[in-house]
C-alpha cells in the first residue's frame, strides 16, 4: 500500500468513524434518542419533504465553495505557494462556518439558547472575522473576479438588512421570507461563482 493511498484513506477513516461516535456520545451525556441525531430533520418534525428547500440548497452552496477552497488550497501548498493557500484555507473556513451556521442555526438558536451567547455578539464576532479576511487578503479578492465578490456581500448584507427591518416590512405579509432568503441565496450563488472563477484560474495557472 502507498503512502498516497494510506494518506487518502485515513481521513476516509475518521471522517466516517468520527461522526457516528460523537453521536454515541452526545446520546448517552444528553439522555436524547440516537434517532433525534441521526434521523432526516423533515421526517422528524412531519413535515413536507421539500420544507425549507433553499436553505438546504443554500448549505450545498456554502459545502461546495468550503470543498473548492480546501482543494485549491491543496494545490497551492503543493506549489510552495504558501499566501494563496492561506487564502484559500481562509476561504473554506469562512464558508464552512457559514454552511454550520445555516445548517444549525447557530446564531439563531444554538449561541444564545444553549451557549448562552447573545445574537449580536455573534454577529459581530462574525462581521469582526470577515473584515479581518477581506483586509487581508484584499489582493486576491480584489482581481477581475471581484463583482461577484461585491454582489455576493451585498446580497447577503441586504438579506441581513431585510432580518433586522422585519417588523416594518409586515405589509408584505409571507413575501418578506422570499425577498429575504431570495437574497441570501443570491449572494451564496455569487459567493460559489466567485469561488469557482478563482479556483479555476488559479488550478489553470498552476499547471502552466
Amino acid at each position: 500500500m502507498d503512502s498516497s493511498f494510506r494518506s487518502a484513506v485515513r481521513p476516509a477513516l475518521w471522517l466516517g468513524i468520527l461522526p457516528v461516535l460523537l453521536v454515541a456520545l452526545a446520546s448517552s451525556w444528553l439522555a436524547i434518542e440516537v434517532r433525534i441525531f441521526t434521523q432526516d430533520a423533515t421526517a422528524l418534525a412531519k413535515v413536507h419533504p421539500l420544507a425549507g428547500i433553499l436553505s438546504s440548497l443554500g448549505i450545498l452552496g456554502w459545502w461546495t465553495s468550503a470543498s473548492l477552497w480546501l482543494f485549491c488550497a491543496a494545490v497551492h501548498r503543493r506549489e510552495g505557494e504558501q499566501h494563496l493557500a492561506r487564502f484559500c484555507l481562509s476561504s473554506a473556513l469562512l464558508s464552512g462556518y457559514l454552511a454550520l451556521d445555516d445548517l444549525f442555526q447557530i446564531h439563531e438558536s444554538l449561541a444564545p439558547v444553549y451557549l448562552g451567547i447573545p445574537e449580536l455578539a455573534v454577529y459581530g464576532m462574525l462581521g469582526l472575522a470577515v473584515a479581518a479576511y477581506l483586509l487581508s487578503f484584499r489582493e486576491q479578492l480584489l482581481n477581475r473576479r471581484g463583482l461577484l465578490l461585491l454582489g455576493a456581500l451585498g446580497l447577503l448584507a441586504a438579506s441581513v438588512g431585510v432580518d433586522g427591518l422585519e417588523r416594518w416590512l409586515w405589509r408584505l405579509g409571507h413575501w418578506t421570507y422570499l425577498l429575504e432568503d431570495g437574497l441570501k441565496w443570491m449572494g451564496i450563488m455569487s459567493w460559489c461563482a466567485f469561488c469557482v472563477a478563482w479556483c479555476r484560474d488559479h488550478v489553470l495557472a498552476a499547471q502552466r
